[in-house]
């Protein structure tokens, strides 16, 4: 091997004691290379340098032996990976371009669709389910990988895929950090269009996007859209070789760096694609994905099947142009249809009188903000984005702040439309549909509405949207009803902090539930509430009280307590729209419980709060007892107040409602012995 005409052969940096500020000052001195560098060590100026005679000699015989750990080491250290170019252009057949495919940008949802590389003009690929022995070794033996955003995406994800594969480890020239230092700012196809890389016609307008609709719609039965995706991944890399020839002919070669040595470029126009899918692979690259990576068991669900959930994709604002979709799902059929305004959707409520309503806008403001409007006092402070919007940011999930501006005032509309829906008695869960189809991979609908469509049937949902034209809002609002299905099964994640709102995405796995079993009690004053609860409370379940909430409250403002009082901080809770507020001092006496019995139950929302915290654990009970004897026991307890005035307080208002809602009605008009035989066979069921 000529090491003489190796480009590296005249680098000088690598050496330990030349920075490259001095490697420059040696090559204007004109000592261009490692033999010139060596008789300048031995020349009259040698007492003034401290240059390591060993470590030259050992470079190179190093360069000419091939081996280039310890110089791309040195490189590294004093310029990171933007001068790895000496080491690709003195071993051209140890460069291994590379370049991924994914469904998406998180490396928490989604996954590798293919991986192509290219070495000595030769192309290959991976696909998943397919033998990875050739690409593992070939990997291996390189000096080197070329990767454009290799460093934050495709090592990442790769490492991912072969988790025993240390591709961090593996020197890397990021070209998209290479272009940024010769003002190339733009993303891959830009920068090729700016320097006159041209792919042919049938590639030049596919990106990302298109490459994640292609895989799908491979995976849907289509093996011409495969092969367009290996020509796309292709030309991806093409298009490396190409900028990095065209950065390192035009900008480094005879400019900053010696015209020495005989480099030879990296691309070529005779470098041609010619690889296509065999339907035999094809249909096992299939098999693998169905029973590898999408193969949730949509079985898992049947808990839900007998609920009725409506899924809502909200528009932010109200007029003729914008769409909001809503959906009803029962069991595995769909229904959907476009609302305009908020009546619409109330509407709709009122006729399918579903269990849960999952919608997919922002319910709740970031900790500390006290509306959705930028002169909020505490913007600064709080900021625009909440826990759960930071932790997918995090996962790589593509999520708008919910306070961003183009979101106020969907925020806005969202926290009404709950707190209206919450006040008539319909719990409500925030979703995330993108979120949602990133978990069960199906496609966004933004990547090909159709092919969100087809994801859906081939999840087993079905219904109207089949055979009719519907609007991508429709199919979201289809995802945002499943995700309810995944809540009330407890195959779910929830991501939030309690004093915010939870946003609930679809989990693989069944969780562990924060509680076993809640029974709420409920009814009018002196109905038997109070007895009910505390013979739960003797039979192993934890005893709590809105009472003693309220009572708290009281005494932190030094207020006496009594049922007057204690109805009147009632009221004015919950009149002023905090009555989730006072759920949540309820519930931060409750954590860590696994049995609770709560007493007092009077409000729509008390009823909804948890619901929405613990679906299928959650019981409402309610004690139906006679008018007159609930007057005469509370005489009995409370001589000298009037029980009529007790009952009717506004806040007692929406306990009769209540009933319509319970899971079990206690009737209460006999004996205390045929109270606790009705206690005892309902816990029965229900433990």
């Amino acid at each position: 091997m000529d090491v003489t005409q190796k480009i590296l052969y005249s680098s000088l940096m690598h050496i330990s004691t030349i920075s490259q500020k001095e490697e420059n000052a040696y090559w204007s001195e004109g000592i261009c290379d490692l033999s010139q560098l060596w008789e300048f060590l031995y020349s009259e100026e040698r007492l003034f340098n401290d240059l390591p005679p060993d470590q030259i000699s050992k470079s190179i015989e190093d360069i000419s032996n091939g081996r280039t750990d310890e110089i791309i080491t040195e490189l590294s250290k004093k310029s990171g990976s933007k001068d790895f170019y000496r080491v690709a252009y003195s071993y051209p057949e140890d460069v291994m371009f590379l370049d991924i495919e994914t469904t998406g940008l998180s490396q928490m949802y989604h996954y590798v669709t293919l991986i192509g590389w290219m070495i000595n003009g030769s192309y290959n690929y991976w696909l998943p389910g397919m033998d990875n022995s050739i690409f593992l070794d070939t990997f291996k033996r390189v000096k080197m990988i070329v990767t454009f955003n290799g460093v934050k995406f495709d090592c990442p994800f790769i490492k991912k895929t072969f988790n025993h594969l240390e591709v961090s480890v593996k020197p890397n020239m990021d070209l998209m950090y290479l272009c940024r230092s010769f003002d190339y700012t733009k993303g891959q196809k830009n920068i090729e269009r700016e320097m006159g890389f041209k792919r042919p016609d049938e590639i030049s307008v596919c990106n990302g996007k298109e490459a994640i609709a292609l895989w799908y719609k491979f995976l849907f039965g289509d093996n011409s859209a495969l092969n367009k995706l290996i020509a796309y991944n292709f030309y991806d890399i093409l298009g490396m070789l190409f900028i990095l020839d065209h950065v390192f002919f035009k900008h480094i070669y005879g400019k900053i760096f010696p015209k020495a040595g005989s480099p030879s470029c990296f691309f070529s126009t005779a470098y041609k694609n010619n690889n296509s899918i065999d339907s035999a692979v094809a249909s096992g690259i299939r098999d693998y994905v169905k029973q590898n990576i999408s193969n949730f068991d949509m079985k898992k669900l049947s808990s839900a099947a007998n609920y009725k959930i409506v899924g809502i994709d909200l528009a932010g604002v109200i007029n003729k142009t914008s769409k909001t979709g809503i959906c009803l799902l029962h069991g595995q059929i769909a229904s959907t249809e476009i609302v305009e305004d908020n009546d619409d959707i109330l509407d709709y409520i009122q006729k399918t009188s579903p269990d849960i309503i999952s919608i997919d806008a922002p319910l709740s403001l970031p900790n500390g903000r006290k509306t959705v409007y930028n002169d909020d006092p505490n913007r600064e402070n709080a900021g625009i984005i909440r826990f759960c919007e930071r932790v997918l940011k995090k996962r790589g999930v593509n999520v708008y702040p919910a306070l961003i501006d183009s979101m106020q005032e969907l925020t806005k509309r969202g926290m009404e439309l709950s707190q209206i829906l919450r006040k008539f008695g319909y719990p409500v869960i925030e979703c995330f549909p993108g979120a949602a189809q990133d978990v069960l991979q199906l496609p966004r609908k933004r990547t090909d509405e159709t092919l969100l469509k087809t994801g859906l049937l081939r999840l087993g949902i079905y219904g109207d949207f089949e055979n009719k034209k519907v609007f991508h809002d429709e199919l979201d609002a289809i995802t945002a009803s499943l995700v309810g299905q995944f809540f009330i099964a407890e195959y779910y994640e929830a991501i939030g902090i309690m004093e915010e709102n939870d946003l609930i995405i679809p989990g693989v796995k069944k969780i562990k539930p924060q509680y076993d079993i809640i029974i709420g009690i409920t009814g009018p004053i002196a109905a038997g509430k109070t007895t009910t609860a505390q013979y739960l409370s003797n039979k192993g379940y934890k005893y709590y009280r809105y009472s003693q909430v309220l009572k708290d409250i009281l005494e932190e403002k030094n207020k006496s307590v009594d049922r007057q009082s204690l109805q009147e901080v009632g009221w004015e809770m919950f009149s002023n729209g905090r009555q989730y507020e006072l759920n949540k001092k309820l519930e931060k006496q409750i954590l860590g419980g696994r049995r609770m019995v709560i007493d007092g139950l009077r409000h729509y929302e008390d009823y909804t709060y948890w619901k929405e915290r613990s679906f299928r654990r959650f019981f409402l009970f309610f004690i139906d007892t006679d008018y007159n004897l609930c007057s005469s026991r509370y005489r009995k307890t409370n001589p000298g107040e009037d029980y009529k005035k007790a009952v009717n307080h506004p806040v007692e208002a929406e306990v009769a409602g209540l009933k319509r809602h319970a899971d079990y009605i206690i009737n209460n008009n006999g004996n205390i012995d045929d109270l606790h035989t009705q206690i005892e066979s309902i816990s029965g069921n229900i433990s």
